[in-house]
Formats: C-alpha cells, structure tokens, sequence
C-alpha cells in the first residue's frame, strides 16, 4: 500500500511496519542486487550514493505532502523511517539475493563471493544525515503545540519559517494558531503565509522508486 493512500490522520496505534515499507523492500533490494551485478564495483558505490540521496528527497516530499499526520502516526511513520533507513545503510554491501515467497530459486539465496558487511563510512553518513532531516520532521508534528516553537529552534538548526508551517500544516494546526506561532517564532505571519509553498506534485513513492529503478537499468 503506497505511503500517500494512508491516512496518517486516523492513526490510533502503532503496530509493525506499514505495508508500503514491505513493498518498497521488495522493490529496491532485488534491484539493487541485480544493477550490483552488472556494473563495476566503482560505479556501485556511485550508484547507492545517488540511489539514497534520491529516495531520501523523494520520501521527504511525500511525507510533506500529507494532509495531517496523528501522533500515533508520526510514531508509525517513526517506525517505517527506522526500518527504511536500516534497507538503505545495507545497500553497498548486499551480497545475497532475496527470496520472495516461493518463487525464487533456491540457487538465487546462494552467496556471492563475500566482501565488506560494513557499509562505506562517507555513505553511512549521507545516508544518516538525510533520514535525521525527517525523523526530526516527525518528532516535531508529534510535539505538543505549547512546546513547538522551543523544541523547534532546538532540534532543526537553520530552521526557517516556511519549515515550522511545514510541521504545523502536519499537525493540523489551524490558520489563527498558526499566526500566533509565528509571531511567537518572531517573524511577520502574513508574510510568512504569502510565501508559503503552494505544495508540490502528488507523485506517488512507487512511482519514484519506479523511475529510479529505470535509471539504473540505464547505467547497467
């Protein structure tokens, strides 16, 4: 089930991960493992570094476009980043073929020949670096409002005005509490919601995932 067809608003508990992490878990390891096996090892590494970079952007943007996100759900979608995030760092050392179901040969479960079951550090980084970004994301939709503006300053250095309406659109704060915790954040309201982003495509993460499965078949 894509991330995008889920009500996160009407989230009440938090269970195992969601079905899309499932899928997206089908999707990117037996593609990864099969562009491993056709391009040099050289080219991998830039591969799983343009590959992460990517999906990360691409997942943050599907998360933004969320109508409202519940604290259950950001503890959900807390959860489902954890485990994505754990596919990700595997990425440059995948060394085996995964089986779905029963349907694939019991010769695809073989090794190939072993190498590094650590993951490069400058890529771990990256990689760690970008999901922080989003984990921090969610931590604030999930803030009770009276600590918002101090857990926001806090926890997302840089942070500008058009993020914290990011997080309180999430919320589902409505326009008045916004003006308030605006003007507490020390910034102009009606000038912050003027350059409010109207919000981005509805591209959907399997579509995403889809046209980078595409450009990898381009470079193999």
């Amino acid at each position: 089930k894509d991330m995008n067809n889920t009500n996160w608003a009407t989230i009440e508990m938090v269970g195992e991960e969601s079905d899309y992490v499932r899928t997206l878990h089908q999707a990117i390891q037996p593609f990864v493992e099969k562009v491993k096996g056709l391009i040099p090892t050289s080219y991998f590494r830039s591969f799983c570094d343009k590959f992460a970079a990517a999906f990360t952007k691409s997942y943050y943007e599907s998360l933004i476009r969320q109508k409202r996100i519940s604290e259950s759900g950001t503890q959900q979608l807390l959860l489902d980043v954890y485990n994505i995030k754990t596919l990700l760092l595997k990425l440059p050392v995948i060394e085996t073929k995964a089986a779905v179901g029963n349907s694939v040969p019991s010769m695809m479960m073989q090794s190939r020949p072993a190498g590094s079951t650590i993951a490069p550090a400058i890529y771990t980084k990256m990689v760690t670096k970008q999901f922080a970004r989003i984990e921090i994301l969610l931590k604030l939709v999930g803030t009770p409002s009276e600590l918002l503006i101090d857990v926001f300053k806090a926890q997302w250095s840089g942070g500008s005005a058009l993020d914290l309406q990011t997080v309180m659109n999430l919320k589902g704060m409505k326009r008045q509490e916004q003006t308030t915790m605006l003007e507490k954040f020390g910034v102009d309201p009606d000038t912050a919601m003027r350059g409010a982003a109207a919000g981005a495509s509805g591209t959907s993460m399997t579509e995403h995932v889809q046209a980078l499965q595409g450009k990898g078949s381009d470079v193999a």
